[in-house]
């Protein structure tokens, strides 16, 4: 073997070794850019997560607050009609007084 076709066989190697790593860095931004994507999708899938478990928690609070509104709103209901009712019952001894009186 001569020292020519040494060197070609070199250079051979050489290229084969700069096309080898030529692809190395092809693959590596292909999974790059893949593991981007599917970071993408993750943190999509978790915002769309988080947004429906505040809506649901939001959605929860909300039907307390209103159940606990109309218990209030109920139990006042039933303190001004106890009031009306003693209001009347003191305007009708107020009258039945009167009536008394003549």
């Amino acid at each position: 073997m001569s020292a020519i076709d040494t060197i070609r066989e070199i250079k051979h190697a050489e290229n084969n070794a700069v096309n080898a790593i030529e692809e190395a860095k092809k693959k590596a931004e292909e999974i790059k850019l893949a593991a981007i994507e599917e970071g993408k999708k993750i943190i999509s899938e978790a915002e769309a997560s988080a947004e429906l478990s505040a809506k649901e928690l939001v959605s929860k609070f909300e039907k307390e607050a209103e159940e606990k509104a109309n218990e209030i709103m109920n139990k006042e209901d039933k303190a001004i009609a106890e009031m009306a009712n003693l209001a009347k019952v003191k305007i009708l001894n107020i009258k039945l007084e009167d009536v008394i009186e003549f």
